[in-house]
Formats: C-alpha cells, sequence, structure tokens
C-alpha cells in the first residue's frame, strides 16, 4: 500500500482499502532503478522534464550524479574560469548557465522544477578545482589549497554523498597523488565515497610515460588507486570499468583479479558499468594535451600535423583501436553535416580525404565541440562477466544529447542488464535488480530508497520479465524499450 508518497504496508495477501487497486499478475515489482553513474544532474540544473523521459522509460527513479570530477556545483560560480565550467563534455541548452554555488542551490532549483526523479549528488573535484585555478598545469598555491577543501569539506557536510575525481579531464589529469590523498582522507573523514574516473582505461594512455614491453596503463591506473584506497581506508568506487580497444581486451581479467585481490585484503572497492561496447565523449579527448594547448595554430603547423599523426597511428596501433571505431554523434559544422552515425573511416571515403585529414578537419572546424561515440570498449563476452562480479553496480553514464546521433545507453540501459540475464543467465534475476537498487542504495549510503519496504519512498517498477527488452540498435539508437509497464515515483505514476 502506498500513501502520500510513501510505502505504507506490505503484504503478499489483499490489502483493503479505499484507495486505488492495481493488478500486477503475473508481473514482477522491484524498487526503483538507481542510476549508479549518472550526469543527469546538469540536465536537472536546466529545470527541463523532458531530458529525463527515456531514463524514466526504463524504470530508473534516481540518479547518483556528480561523477568523474565534473558537477553543475563549484567553489567560484561567478569567477574568470566560468567559462570552462559552462563548456563542458554535457550539452545543454546554451540560454542558461547550470553552474551553481553549492547542492543547497541544486536542491532548490529541482525542488521548484517539474523533474520528479531523485538526485544524490558527489560534487565533483575538478569542476571546483576549474573555477579556482582554471586548467592550469600545476599544483595550487597554499590559499587555492586551501579554498578547494574548505568548500569540498562544506559540501560533504551539507549532504554531498562522496567527492568525484576526473583524472583524465582537465585539470584532474595535472593532480598530484598528494592531493588525491588529501581528498581520500577528507571522504574518509566523512564516511563518503570516493569516486574516481581513473588515468587510464586503455593499454597505451598520454596519462602515463610510454615504456616499451611495460606495464598496461590500465592496470597502473587501476593499482593507483587501490594504492590510495589501501593508505586511507576510503570507500573507493572506480568509475565505468571499460577496455578500449582491441588490445586492452586482454587485460580484463588481471584488472577483475586486481580488484578482487584488493577487496581480500580489505580494500572497500566497488566499481560500475553499463551494458555497451560504445561510450559518448568529445572528439577533442581523442587529441594529446600538447596539440590540443596549441589549437588553432596547431591544426596548420605542418611539424604538430606530423608528430600528432605519428603518436596516433602507433598509439591506434598499440591500443587496437581505429578511425573506424571513432563514429561521429555530432559534427558540429556545417561542412559535415548530415555525417552522424558516420566513422572517421567511412567520411573520408565519402570526401575523398585521408583519416587523419578528416579528423582533425571535423575538429577544426566545429571549434573543437564535435562530438562521438566511440567504440571498442569491450570485447565478447567481457559485459556478461563484468555483471557477475560482486563488487559491480549498474548503471547508464548516458545523458541526452540536443543535436545529432543518441547514446543507445541512455534509452535502453537497464532493460538491456534484465535482458542479459534472463538471455545469457549470467546473473539470477534477484541479483541483477539489486545491482540497480538495494547495493547501490548501500554502496553510497543512502536511505529511504532502493529496497520495497515500509516506511521507505515509494519508487517502484513494474515489469515483464519474459518480455523486457532493449530495443536499440546501430541502425537506432533511440528506440524505446519494452517490457517496463509502470514507473512510480514517490508514488506518483510517471507516463511512458
Amino acid at each position: 500500500m502506498i500513501d502520500q508518497g510513501k510505502i505504507i504496508d506490505i503484504s503478499q495477501e489483499f490489502i483493503a482499502g479505499a484507495g486505488q487497486h492495481i493488478d500486477c499478475t503475473g508481473k514482477y515489482i522491484a524498487p526503483g532503478f538507481i542510476d549508479a553513474h549518472s550526469h543527469m544532474d546538469y540536465y536537472a540544473a536546466t529545470e527541463n522534464p523532458e531530458f529525463f523521459d527515456s531514463f524514466t522509460r526504463q524504470g530508473i527513479t534516481s540518479f547518483i550524479g556528480g561523477n568523474c570530477g565534473f558537477s553543475p556545483c563549484a567553489a567560484k560560480k561567478d569567477g574568470p574560469h566560468k567559462p570552462l565550467l559552462d563548456n563542458t563534455l554535457f550539452e545543454v541548452p546554451s540560454d542558461k548557465s547550470v553552474v551553481m554555488d553549492d547542492l543547497h542551490c541544486f536542491d532548490q532549483t529541482l525542488a521548484q522544477s517539474d523533474i520528479e526523479h531523485g538526485f544524490y549528488s558527489m560534487v565533483g573535484h575538478g569542476s571546483y578545482r576549474t573555477s579556482i585555478s582554471g586548467y592550469e598545469a600545476r599544483d595550487l598555491n597554499e590559499s587555492e589549497e586551501e579554498l578547494l577543501f574548505q568548500k569540498l569539506e562544506e559540501a560533504l557536510g551539507k549532504g554531498a554523498i562522496g567527492i568525484s575525481l576526473g583524472l583524465q579531464y582537465k585539470p584532474g589529469v595535472f593532480v598530484s597523488r598528494d592531493e588525491i590523498i588529501k581528498v581520500a582522507k577528507l571522504c574518509k573523514k566523512h564516511g563518503k565515497v570516493m569516486a574516481v574516473h581513473a588515468r587510464a582505461f586503455s593499454k597505451l594512455s598520454g596519462t602515463y610515460p610510454l615504456k616499451p614491453f611495460g606495464r598496461a596503463h590500465n592496470l597502473l591506473a587501476i593499482e593507483d588507486m587501490i594504492s590510495v584506497a589501501e593508505e586511507t581506508g576510503v570507500r573507493l568506487q572506480f568509475s565505468h570499468l571499460i577496455f578500449v580497444g582491441k588490445q586492452t581486451w586482454q587485460t580484463a581479467a588481471e584488472a577483475l583479479d586486481l580488484i578482487q585481490n584488493a577487496r581480500e585484503r580489505g580494500v572497500d572497492i566497488c566499481f560500475d558499468i553499463f551494458p555497451y561496447d560504445c561510450g559518448a565523449t568529445l572528439l577533442n579527448t581523442m587529441f594529446p594535451d600538447w596539440f590540443m594547448a596549441s589549437m588553432p595554430a596547431a591544426a596548420t603547423s605542418m611539424l604538430a600535423r606530423l608528430r600528432l599523426r605519428a603518436e596516433l597511428e602507433v598509439g591506434f596501433r598499440l591500443v587496437g583501436f581505429s578511425y573506424g571505431d571513432i563514429v561521429v554523434s555530432y559534427a558540429a559544422c556545417e561542412e559535415y553535416d548530415g555525417m552522424e552515425g558516420k566513422s572517421i573511416s567511412d567520411i573520408a571515403k565519402l570526401k575523398q580525404q585521408s583519416k587523419f585529414n578528416t579528423l582533425l578537419d571535423i575538429l577544426g572546424k566545429s571549434n573543437s565541440q564535435a562530438r562521438v561515440l566511440n567504440n571498442a570498449y569491450y570485447g565478447p563476452g567481457h559485459i556478461e562477466t563484468l555483471m557477475k562480479n560482486p563488487a559491480v553496480l549498474f548503471s547508464t553514464d548516458a545523458w541526452p544529447e540536443l543535436h545529432g546521433l543518441q547514446n543507445p545507453a541512455a534509452f535502453g540501459s537497464f532493460p538491456r542488464f534484465l535482458q542479459l540475464s534472463r538471455e545469457q543467465k549470467n546473473i539470477s534475476l534477484e541479483n541483477c535488480i539489486r545491482k540497480m537498487t538495494g547495493a547501490t542504495a548501500d554502496r553510497f549510503g543512502i536511505s529511504g530508497v532502493g529496497y520495497l519496504k515500509e516506511g521507505y519512498q515509494a519508487d517502484v517498477v513494474v515489469f515483464d520479465q519474459s518480455a523486457v527488452s532493449d530495443n536499440t540498435s546501430a541502425e537506432d539508437h533511440s528506440a524505446a524499450p519494452v517490457g517496463i509497464e509502470q514507473v512510480y515515483i514517490k508514488g506518483k505514476r510517471m507516463s511512458l
């Protein structure tokens, strides 16, 4: 029984009462799904509920926001670095800045909007640091560091569920281990999670020195973060464990061994995944920092282009990645309008130019704003194997694109997890649901959601497990799923 947005009675017998009775015979009733790794706080700040429709259709009722070092809250909202805070990975309507002073402002904005979903937000170390020192590749001075940690601690004291780091994005890529340790200790002090987008997710990354026959960089990144957790005792959430490039796939078993061995030693580490072999990002993330720092001049420099071409060709070969794995989701320039959904290789053929020149041309003509879906994030069987791991939580790591091709994860992730559970029988239905509900709530220290219990918020999903399926495909990235039949948030039935 539900009343005033809460679950007030649960019984296997008929509950008499004057309210509305809903027949769910033959269906499964589950807690509302919680997206363990989301960036939808940026879209919540726009106060536009339509951005959430594709997530509601998946059965998602709550989001863990503020991931990868990004959050719409910052230490200095209106400082000189505000343009950097407004121009992130996430394309939101440009008529309104989403940057706020603190989580209280975010909560107020959400409360005054028509968005029904719940948000449990971390604060982004990257956003806070950017608001203080921009993207400068240096350590903070004493006063800057004092301000950063003062503001981060204030956020934790006022309800933030943790702090996230983005160590492959500016300014996180410049952050020292000492600063990471201080963030970890702060989270530990407050009993909160530290979530980390690590320095590398592929066998080779520009964030580590290249050593012939050296250790795979993605494994180094895992070891680095485990050592931080081991030293500080922080609860570590390793964000979106992926293996980018065919040559990186062979490291998957060892990566899981590193995590399992750490857990057996008492390290509190979990990770999250999404169920697709592609991920959305800006095209400019494909380029090394030295090149982007010199744009646009670098694009026309013969020496810079020669160096870049050599680095990309060597890097692609060592990682097992190619121009064919880079699919343009939004070209952001007239010259390449209509090329959305095509790979760089396909576009190069159509334009009768080299793949390298095509990549660079789109970067320059889009003013570095072109968006892509990169493939080869997982190999055959990886997702099914990762789903079984005791340390894994389920997520989308997706957001709606305002233009061009959508990320299928924004439309089908949670139905796809349920579908894989049914078809592959890799995990039980009960375990699958737990990883997208109660286990996520427990991990982030959230009470009142994630379970069907008396006194808990009435976030409920009714689905047909025999039919639930992800309908996205290579031809249609935005197809609605089937089998998710009813979704309730705080007892209110949502339109699907």
